[in-house]
């Protein structure tokens, strides 16, 4: 091992008694809470920190993504789910995936497909549902008017955003998808490669996406449902017709973001609700009910065990049977505002910069959502017309009293195991937002093995074995969580320590934060 393991990482959590944003880029939390800052509620704020993000990290998320979200309404105490996931083309053909001999090595292990039309390209396009999520929230709870919020997102679409080292390596993990696609490469890449580092050094590095900005800029005016009934709609589906795609014009007019009563599972005193449609929400519930009733001091062996026989059962049930083998990239953000309105939400592209395809007149980045589909037929998960997408996403709201808390997490099948986590230290071991998002987690996703940081190895559970390794930034090990509480003093927001982009942020930063204890690496 070349890393030392005596490495500490802080990051304070951020209190304030008018609403707090968390997010995995800290731009898109500043956003959120200028929103607030103008008068905006945490819906507003969560709207335009989802397009927001879609300019910001484009391998993460965007409007040719999905996700759900669990809010919690403070007017009416009443826990609402939104379901905006991905579904596929309902002209869709299952002979266009022919298998052929061994299988994938990316995120999951299914049977090969000829020219991997899963996983890559356009026929591993589902139909997206980010923007008909958004719209669904705006119109259960907006304040602002819907052009201000998707504001922000045009003009860091149409002004460019600045590169980074760590954006450097999203984008040099995935430079052969990149290369393969002309807008994606005209974006992304200089001369066909990565930004260097003296590009990067000088700030020269930078993307813009001005046909995206087109798009956004049109549906701020005309509205949401533009996207799926308008001139978007129709520009985007002769686009994907001239690529050879199977998204037609049907797909994006019957999309429905559907909204409702979110489930809620009891938990140690706790209540805890979770993420709609076929989510890993249900997994979340079995898993807290198998280690119902843990003792404190063998908490991370019970979840271990929990996790392992939760998730086989979705396995066999969903057919979603295999460990992640490449980074599955998805970004969590949470908003609050000062009446204790609470959005969770978590939104996807799936796999980095999705499909590979920007299309060139819209300029949206399409999603690969066949790939969470098992190609062989006969199976409950197998690919087929008009079905909806298995997803990972587990955004949670956990009620503790009067408190509340938003969890989630990005990165794939990472994510269960640290909500569960988290949702652990936090109802039954009574840990605060801030102290359970620095307490070492183990993760699970990975059939018969637990990964943890030498603070928490060995780890005893029957079958499995344990692999240490210590939390870095990328790859990603481990998932990217957050926490945002709310409660009668206020809310406080609690961003991933090890995430060098994630960050809380709330309006008024200089009378509202306590004393700043800057983010620190300290070797002891």
């Amino acid at each position: 091992m070349n890393f030392s393991p005596r490495t500490t990482i802080r990051k304070p959590g951020l209190r304030s008694r008018n609403g707090v944003c968390v997010a995995q880029n800290a731009q898109a939390a500043r956003i959120g809470a200028d929103i607030l800052e103008d008068g905006g509620n945490a819906y507003d704020a969560a709207i335009a920190m989802s397009f927001a993000l879609g300019v910001l990290e484009p391998w993460m998320s965007g409007i040719g993504g999905g996700g759900g979200m669990v809010l919690r309404d403070a007017k009416s105490d009443c826990v609402q789910g939104i379901d905006f996931g991905l579904i596929a083309p309902k002209g869709l053909d299952p002979a266009t995936y022919q298998l052929t001999e061994g299988h994938s090595t990316d995120l999951f292990p299914w049977r090969n497909v000829v020219e991997d039309r899963n996983l890559a390209g356009i026929h591993s396009v589902a139909t997206p549902g980010i923007v008909a999520g958004m719209g669904k929230l705006h119109e259960f709870g907006g304040t602002m008017p819907w052009t201000e919020l998707l504001a922000p997102a045009i003009d860091l679409a149409r002004g460019g955003v600045a590169g980074d080292y760590y954006s450097q390596l999203f984008i040099s993990t995935f430079v052969e998808r990149l290369s393969q696609d002309p807008m994606l490469s005209s974006t992304f890449l200089i001369d066909g490669k990565p930004p260097s580092g003296a590009v990067l050094a000088t700030g020269q590095a930078r993307w813009h996406m001005p046909k995206l900005a087109d798009t956004l800029s049109c549906l701020a005016h005309a509205g949401w449902q533009e996207f799926y009934r308008g001139d978007i709609a129709q520009m985007m589906v002769d686009e994907v017709s001239n690529i050879g795609g199977s998204l037609g014009r049907e797909d994006l007019q019957d999309y429905t973001a559907t909204q409702g009563s979110a489930d809620c599972a009891a938990y140690a005193g706790a209540d805890v609700y979770l993420a709609p449609g076929l989510s890993a929400g249900k997994t979340l519930a079995r898993t807290l009910a198998l280690s119902s009733g843990s003792q404190s001091d063998n908490l991370h062996a019970v979840l271990a065990e929990a996790l392992h026989r939760a998730q086989a059962e979705r396995w066999n049930e969903d057919g979603d049977i295999a460990p992640p083998k490449t980074p599955d990239c998805t970004t969590h953000f949470a908003t609050s505002d000062k009446q204790g309105n609470l959005v969770s939400v978590t939104q996807t592209i799936l796999a980095g910069f999705g499909s590979g395809v920007m299309l060139p007149q819209s300029g949206v980045l399409l999603n690969n959502g066949m790939m969470w589909f098992d190609p062989e037929p006969g199976r409950p998960n197998s690919i087929a017309a008009g079905k909806r997408c298995l997803m990972n996403i587990a955004p949670t709201i956990l009620r503790q009293g009067d408190g509340f808390s938003a969890i989630g997490a990005a990165g794939g099948r990472r994510i269960l195991s640290a909500v569960a986590h988290l949702v652990g230290y936090m109802a039954d071991l009574g840990m605060n937002a801030e102290d359970a998002i620095h307490a070492a987690r183990s993760d699970c996703s990975i059939e018969g093995v637990v990964t943890c940081p030498a603070e928490l190895a060995p780890i005893t559970v029957s079958g499995c074995a344990t692999h240490v390794v210590p939390a870095l930034p990328w790859p990603l090990t481990y998932a990217i969580p957050s926490i945002l509480s709310v409660d009668s003093s206020g809310s406080m927001g609690c961003a991933d320590p090890v995430s060098p982009w994630a960050d809380a942020a709330a309006q008024n930063l200089s009378s509202l934060r306590d004393p700043y204890e800057p983010k620190r690496a300290t070797c002891l």
